[in-house]
């Protein structure tokens, strides 16, 4: 009896696992590779700019996040609006700034939201 409890329990938890795994989950590793591409033929600095600013966790709201970092003539950074300190992951930040850079001018400078329009991901000329 105890056995059979156990089980119905570890497969109670193997199924509960395998629906909050996907929120978990990182970004789209082909799709962030197929971005990061388009975005070298557009400028190979804007790349080099995102890898440095996306090199480490962060959240928005603080001054390294608001104020950007600039490298090779591009400055990157992501302001925030209405919902301070949320945490950005570097592979979401990549992810997010490659997005950024692909639906951005033909030099792969512009901005986007994201969180419902709390997060504003931004790369320009710096």
């Amino acid at each position: 009896m105890l056995s059979r409890s156990l089980s119905i329990l570890v497969l109670g938890f193997i199924a509960l696992l395998s629906l909050a795994t996907p929120a978990f989950a990182g970004p789209d590793f082909w799709q962030v590779w197929n971005n990061r591409n388009i975005c070298v033929k557009k400028d190979p600095r804007v790349v080099g700019a995102i890898m440095n600013f996306c090199s480490h966790n962060f959240w928005t709201g603080n001054a390294y996040a608001a104020d950007g970092q600039s490298q090779s003539g591009v400055k990157v950074g992501v302001g925030a609006s209405c919902r301070y300190g949320t945490f950005v992951p570097k592979e979401w930040c990549e992810s997010q700034m490659y997005e950024v850079c692909v639906g951005g001018g033909p030099r792969g400078r512009g901005q986007r939201k994201y969180d419902s329009g709390c997060q504003h991901f931004w790369i320009t000329n710096g």
